[in-house]
């Protein structure tokens, strides 16, 4: 599988969000951000290995990640995969017990202007009073659902808002809650002194077959992540807002920083080709979408202001027996890929300087290393393509001795 479209363009959004708190003097109060994919101690030589199996992997070795489930273009989609097929297999799961699925969107008004914290915090606020409310428990009752949040930033400003995916018991008609939701959440929006969106804003939508209701669970936990084909939501081309990601790529045109967005002078063929709608004018550097309606100067703000405001908050929540549930599922999915990663068979290892993984990282190169190695199946090779000088800059410190050729004693 190639995994390097969606791995450079992480590694690069990871490098402008790292250069723009910085640039901010926010280091400090996001130290994980910061640091995430440095080396954990700082040691002459970074090592990076290669392993094979059903396919060929590379990799950094004692590097740093932070897990942030919210800004990290790197970590966020590897946290989204996890718990999205853990709910995925637990809805799956409940389908065949004769559970069914419904997905709700709430959200609140809003207007350019309006600062991300200020409209989140009204949202949440009339989460917390909608769920507390005596009534709105009682029709609850017996259902189970999963809340995440969604944020874009479109013409009318940020537009956090709730997905909130419903799973009705066996005989009980999911369209049952679509009226008696809308009302409870009306209320709830506008006892905290808001106006809740238009009655044409609400969403509710039954799905009709298992695997439709999977997919929209899968989508639940990932309604934030770096674009690409989808025909669900943020991920789609059409007129909505711009994702999280998506203003940091429209960002990455305004970072003045040349060692940072200089042309290597390697440039192979395949960093000039378009990409699902995304351009790439160098190696990781994303060309904004024509749809975006946001300067370059504009969007580094709306980075920071969206890093700010979504620190310490939780994207996700659900109904305690559903949550039970989905953690025995999650540890499951997470010993199947340890196992996974245990049955493949280091092949290669090499050592790259400190100073040299640094600009690897910087220069954008290092996603581009790692997928040729993969392809090469030599991280030796890939070393080489990409400039490295041996011994000075780069060293091979174990190589996997080939099988014997069949019929060879």
């Amino acid at each position: 599988m190639d995994r390097e479209p969606a791995r450079r363009r992480a590694y690069a959004l990871r490098e402008v969000s790292r250069s723009l708190l910085m640039a901010y003097e926010l280091g400090g109060h996001f130290p994980g951000l910061i640091t995430c994919g440095l080396p954990l101690t700082q040691g002459e030589w970074v090592s990076l290995a290669l392993y094979e199996g059903e396919e060929v992997v590379a990799r950094a070795t004692g590097i740093r990640t932070c897990g942030s489930v919210w800004a990290c273009p790197v970590c966020a989609p590897v946290e989204a995969d996890r718990r999205g097929e853990a709910l995925a297999r637990v809805v799956a799961r409940r389908w065949a017990r004769g559970w069914r699925v419904a997905h709700a969107v709430l959200t609140v008004r809003h207007t350019r202007g309006q600062g991300l914290e200020a409209v989140f915090r009204v949202l949440s606020q009339a989460w917390r009073r909608m769920t507390s409310h005596r009534a709105v428990r009682g029709f609850l009752q017996g259902w189970e659902w999963h809340r995440a949040v969604e944020i874009t930033y479109g013409g009318n400003g940020w537009h956090p808002h709730l997905h909130l995916l419903l799973l009705a018991p066996p005989g009980v008609d999911p369209y049952l809650l679509e009226e008696p939701l809308w009302e409870a959440w009306r209320e709830a929006v506008e006892a905290v002194g808001w106006a809740p969106s238009s009655r044409g804003g609400y969403a509710y939508q039954v799905p009709e077959s298992q695997e439709d209701a999977v997919e929209v669970s899968r989508y639940n936990e990932k309604t934030w992540g770096l674009p690409q084909e989808s025909s669900l939501g943020p991920r789609k081309e059409g007129k909505g807002g711009l994702g999280p990601f998506e203003l940091l790529a429209v960002a990455a045109q305004g970072v003045e920083d040349e060692d940072l967005w200089a042309t290597p002078e390697l440039v192979d063929p395949i960093f000039e080709e378009e990409l699902e709608g995304v351009g790439l004018d160098t190696p990781g550097l994303l060309r904004p979408r024509p749809r975006a309606r946001v300067s370059p100067v504009v969007a580094r703000t709306l980075w920071v202001e969206y890093v700010e405001a979504t620190k310490g908050r939780k994207r996700t929540g659900m109904s305690r027996g559903l949550q039970a549930e989905v953690q025995q599922v999650l540890e499951e999915v997470e010993a199947e890929g340890k196992a996974a990663f245990q049955g493949l068979r280091l092949r290669e290892v090499v050592q790259v300087r400190f100073c040299t993984y640094l600009w690897l990282l910087r220069a954008r190169r290092l996603a581009y290393l790692l997928h040729w190695a993969e392809v090469l199946g030599s991280l030796a090779q890939a070393c080489a393509l990409a400039g490295l000088v041996p011994e000075e800059e780069w060293r091979e410190v174990y190589r996997a001795q080939a099988p014997p050729e069949e019929g060879v004693a």
